[in-house]
């Protein structure tokens, strides 16, 4: 393995404090006081952890697909969060999650369903390589041709085709092994960075206010 690509998963492999310190910071904001967003955060944080974990074991073992896939769970963690900033009452959203309805048939401020295709859209100003890494991981999700070219290993000049099932080294380069980490770090890092947005607003109530008090005179 490249020195650069273990370089990258172990940066990935580092993120167990990150996360802790976010989850520690959020829970223990405003004295403890519990909000219904402090649960979609909370899951956030595990679900993203969990995957950090799961996502350079795949690597390592060289498992392509699985590994693929769960660059797009970590994109989908940072986007359903991303959705509690496009709403008025983040915390209402919240508690329509939670009592079962699909992120994707509430709305945002503007009245606009939020599909994966709208968050997409909403969040590239701020990240233009979502879009990309979105419509890159997306086929890894379902069943789909990505799985299907996953197992052809070669196609002879004579029309002779090969296929494989399992894990096949050759067919994974360290060159798709940093592409991949590298989207997946950064998937991570938006995710954290507005995680902590989220824990600084509910530490620092009357600082938001101020602010947006101030843009509404100016």
């Amino acid at each position: 393995m490249a020195r650069d690509l273990e370089a990258l998963l172990r940066q990935i492999d580092d993120e167990r404090a990150r996360h802790l310190v976010l989850g520690k910071a959020t829970f223990e904001a405003d004295g403890g006081k519990l909000f219904s967003l402090d649960f979609w955060a909370g899951a956030a944080i595990n679900r993203s952890l969990s995957n950090c974990f799961a996502f350079t074991q795949m690597v390592r073992t060289e498992n392509y697909l699985a590994a693929a896939s769960l660059v797009r769970l970590q994109l989908d963690t940072f986007l359903r969060f991303f959705a509690s900033y496009l709403v008025n009452d983040p915390h209402e959203f919240t508690t329509s999650v939670l009592a079962g309805t699909e992120v994707r048939k509430l709305k945002d401020r503007s009245g606009k369903p939020m599909t994966d295709r709208h968050l997409v859209d909403a969040v590239a100003a701020e990240f233009p390589w979502v879009p990309s890494v979105y419509k890159q991981t997306s086929g890894f999700i379902h069943l789909s041709d990505k799985h299907v070219f996953g197992t052809i290993q070669s196609v002879d000049d004579d029309g002779v085709l090969s296929m494989h099932i399992g894990s096949d080294p050759r067919r994974f380069p360290d060159e798709l092994g940093v592409e991949m980490a590298e989207g997946f770090i950064a998937a991570t890092d938006a995710l954290c960075q507005y995680l902590q947005g989220w824990a600084y607003t509910k530490e620092n109530p009357q600082l938001v206010e101020s602010a947006r008090t101030h843009l509404g005179e100016s």
